[in-house]
C-alpha cells in the first residue's frame, strides 16, 4: 500500500461591475512549457483549480464546476470570461489495481489576497462521469489503462456571499491517492 497527498490551490478572480470600467488595455502575454513524469505508484499535479472571472450584483450565490471544466452559475452571480479550469492530476500503477482518493477536509476557505474577505468552496468533486463527491472519506477506483496511467480531474461549488469584495480568492487542499 503506497499512500500519496499532493496540495493545489483553488483561485477565483471576483470581479464587481463597478470595477470594470471601458478603457483599452495593453497586454503582454507568455506561455510556459513543462513535462510531467509520473513514476509507478505516484501521482503529480498538472494544474491548480481556478473558477475563472465572475461577478456579482450583489445578491448571493454559486458558482460550480462540472467534470468538463463548465461553469454553472446561481443568484447575482455571473461568469465573465471562459478561463476557468479544472485541478488535473495524472497517477501511475497497474491495470485493473485498486485506488483510493480523497480530500483532507469537505470544504475549503478562500481568502482575498490582501485582504481578510473569505468565500468557502463546500462541495468537492472529482471528474468523472456522472461526477462524485470526494470527501474525507476515501472512495475507490479501478484504473481501466491497460498502461497503467490514469487522470482525473477535481472540480467543486463556489459560495459567493452578498456583496462579496472584489479581489482574487486562493485556498489550498490537499488531494490524497492510496495505491492498493
Amino acid at each position: 500500500m503506497v499512500k500519496i497527498a499532493q496540495s493545489l490551490r483553488a483561485v477565483v478572480l471576483l470581479i464587481l461591475l463597478a470595477a470594470m470600467p471601458g478603457l483599452a488595455h495593453a497586454q503582454d502575454s507568455s506561455t510556459d512549457s513543462q513535462v510531467f513524469v509520473v513514476t509507478p505508484l505516484s501521482f503529480v499535479k498538472e494544474r491548480d483549480l481556478d473558477f475563472g472571472q465572475i461577478i456579482t450584483d450583489g445578491t448571493a450565490g454559486t458558482v460550480t464546476m462540472d467534470a468538463f471544466g463548465a461553469i454553472t452559475t446561481t443568484g447575482g452571480v455571473t461568469q465573465v470570461d471562459g478561463t476557468q479550469q479544472s485541478a488535473r492530476f495524472w497517477g501511475y500503477g497497474t491495470f485493473n489495481q485498486r485506488v483510493l482518493i480523497n480530500i483532507d477536509q469537505n470544504s475549503y476557505t478562500l481568502t482575498r489576497q490582501g485582504g481578510t474577505e473569505t468565500m468557502i468552496m463546500d462541495t468537492v468533486f472529482i471528474g468523472s462521469v456522472p461526477p462524485i463527491v470526494i470527501t474525507t472519506n476515501p472512495r475507490r477506483f479501478r484504473i481501466a489503462n491497460p498502461d497503467g496511467y490514469f487522470a482525473f480531474t477535481i472540480v467543486g461549488r463556489l459560495q459567493v456571499g452578498a456583496n462579496q469584495a472584489s479581489g482574487t480568492y486562493e485556498g489550498e487542499f490537499t488531494v490524497t491517492l492510496e495505491y492498493l
